[in-house]
Order: structure tokens, then C-alpha cells, then sequence
């Protein structure tokens, strides 16, 4: 049974394994600063794969990788628009307990 990867799951896979290397041999004494640029890395590496990939983006001419470039930040504008719609929900709520509920 053979699974069936597309051309650009391998080369996001690539860049993640490439992300661990390069991260790993720069390791030092931050290794909070390295956690974050790595979960950072990640998430962009992912998430541009998954964009472009979802999209069909080709990446044969610079019309096409801009193209999908743009798809990708209107992405993540989405993206940050519903975080931001989320969190001013959740602070607009009553958060007192009620008084009446151990009685």
C-alpha cells in the first residue's frame, strides 16, 4: 500500500525538517526565543504549504507565486480579523459568578 503525496506536501515536510535542523544547530541559551521562532517558522512553513496547495497555486512564473502570495496574507488577514472578533466577544461578556448559585 503506497500513500499518495503530492509534490508540495514533500517540499513543506522538507522545509519543516530543515526548520528543526537549522534551529537545533543554532540552539544556545535562549531556548524560549528558539521555541517561539520555531513554532513560528512552523505555523508560516504550514500554513503557506496549506494556502498554496488548497489554492492550486503553480510555482513555475513570479505572477503565480505573487499571486498566491496575496492569497496567502488576505489568509491570514481573515484569519487575525476572526481572532480579533473572538477575543473583543469574549471580553464583552458578564464574567461575574453568579451570587445565587451556591444557595
Amino acid at each position: 500500500m503506497a500513500f499518495d503525496f503530492g509534490v508540495g506536501w514533500v517540499f513543506v515536510g522538507i522545509l519543516v525538517l530543515v526548520i528543526f535542523v537549522v534551529v537545533a544547530m543554532v540552539k544556545k541559551r535562549q531556548s524560549m526565543a528558539t521555541a517561539v521562532v520555531t513554532f513560528v517558522s512552523i505555523f508560516f512553513v504550514l500554513s503557506i504549504g496549506y494556502v498554496f496547495i488548497i489554492n492550486n497555486v503553480q510555482m513555475n512564473s513570479f505572477s503565480s507565486i505573487a499571486d498566491g502570495t496575496k492569497i496567502y496574507f488576505n489568509w491570514l488577514y481573515s484569519a487575525f480579523e476572526k481572532a480579533v472578533d473572538i477575543t473583543s466577544y469574549v471580553i464583552k461578556q458578564d464574567w461575574i459568578a453568579n451570587s445565587t448559585a451556591g444557595k
